[in-house]
């Protein structure tokens, strides 16, 4: 990958990843359970949703998991603790030359939402931030449950996101996305198999389904290492479909319906 431009010149670059093996158990073939986990429930959630932690924080308050699956890899988790603060300086310094280019007010430009989309992205997500305050306080189990080889080729393409090229293509696109409370509205639709998710394209749907084995994988293995009593997986929304070409973490756990919950439910 080429070396990240950030107006000081020889400085390497986050991007550059080096290369290590995959999670070495993504090689073996997943067994589904011989039944669902017991007392697991798994709390689909929007990832771009601003109000994100506050409710995560009052589910985790009110149900009191015992061992807390959070959507997050350790790659993922590490490299934004590592440079999270650098991108988000080297984006918001594109988007102000991006915005004096196009003669948009800054603080109007930063408030688009697909500024904030990408502001949301390279930051620690919500999902993870409440659960580890949850499980600091309480004492309660935390384990990350991602593909971290899936994560990596993801954060890859991040220089290309953050660039004033890819800046200026969303600010000319309307600033005005759908409602969270719309998306979680589809969510609820797609889960409940009233309506299909897209199908993920078929060049990716290899990777697609190596990354919900593995997180499926970890979950599995964590439920029987710490034989919880209330377990919880937080995450986004997705894994909880089922029906389409992919078969997700609900599917490969052979997880029920009334155990699959969106953060929203009931608001």
């Amino acid at each position: 990958m080429g070396e990240w431009v950030n107006g000081k010149s020889g400085e390497s670059s986050p991007f550059e990843i080096s290369a290590t093996s995959a999670d070495q158990s993504c090689s073996i073939p997943f067994e589904r359970p011989a039944r669902s986990p017991a007392g697991l429930i798994l709390l689909g959630t929007v990832h771009s949703d601003p109000k994100g932690f506050a409710r995560a924080r009052t589910f985790l308050e009110q149900h009191r998991p015992d061992l807390i699956l959070v959507e997050i890899s350790p790659f993922a988790l590490k490299f934004r603790k590592e440079h999270s603060s650098e991108l988000r300086k080297v984006f918001l310094e594109n988007l102000r030359t991006i915005s004096r280019k196009l003669k948009i007010e800054f603080s109007r430009a930063v408030k688009h939402v697909r500024i904030t989309a990408i502001l949301r992205q390279i930051s620690i997500p919500f999902e993870y931030r409440a659960s580890a305050a949850y499980a600091k306080r309480t004492g309660t189990d935390l384990i990350m449950v991602d593909y971290s080889d899936f994560s990596r080729s993801w954060i890859e393409t991040w220089q290309e996101m953050i660039s004033a090229e890819n800046i200026e293509r969303l600010l000319e696109l309307d600033s005005a996305g759908p409602p969270v409370s719309s998306l979680y509205a589809q969510a609820a639709r797609r889960i409940s198999g009233e309506s299909l998710q897209p199908e993920i394209r078929p060049a990716d749907a290899l990777r697609w389904q190596e990354r919900e084995e593995q997180m499926a994988r970890e979950i599995a293995s964590a439920l029987e290492r710490f034989n919880p009593v209330r377990p919880v997986y937080i995450g986004g929304w997705w894994h909880l479909c089922c029906g389409t070409s992919i078969k997700t973490v609900r599917e490969l756990l052979g997880i029920e319906a009334a155990c699959c919950r969106l953060i929203r439910a009931g608001e």
